[in-house]
């Protein structure tokens, strides 16, 4: 693979793969949640908004355009089969808002805590 910005080979880093030119990062589709929910101690749901931008990226695995969306406060361009790819910096800022993802809990009008407390 391929990064989208600087064409150069994309080499493994742990579960991203990164340009070791412009520190972007590739990760793929089956990754992200694990990811944001290891760092949220809880499940995540992703909030993709759309996001306008002026540049069309290929994705690494595919080479379609991906879409420019935001999650979170972060925009990102995202193969929704594949993954998505950070620019340098951005998977640190959005990992920084994975708490923020947590998934929305079934029952809003009782916390896990109250729930509990009937069972017991």
């Amino acid at each position: 693979m391929d990064c989208p910005i600087c064409k150069k080979p994309l080499a493994l880093a742990g579960r991203t793969h990164k340009c070791g030119t412009c520190d972007g990062a590739w990760v793929r589709s089956d990754v992200l949640v694990p990811l944001l929910e290891e760092r949220a101690s809880a499940l995540v749901e992703l909030p993709w908004q759309p996001n306008r931008e002026d540049h069309v990226r290929p994705c690494p695995e595919c080479q379609a355009s991906m879409q420019t969306v935001k999650l979170g406060s972060v925009a990102l361009d995202r193969c929704e089969t594949h993954g998505v790819w950070f620019d340098a910096h951005e998977l640190a800022a959005l990992i920084k808002q994975a708490k923020a993802f947590r998934a929305e809990d079934k029952h809003p009008h009782h916390s896990l805590s109250q729930r509990l407390a009937k069972i017991f």
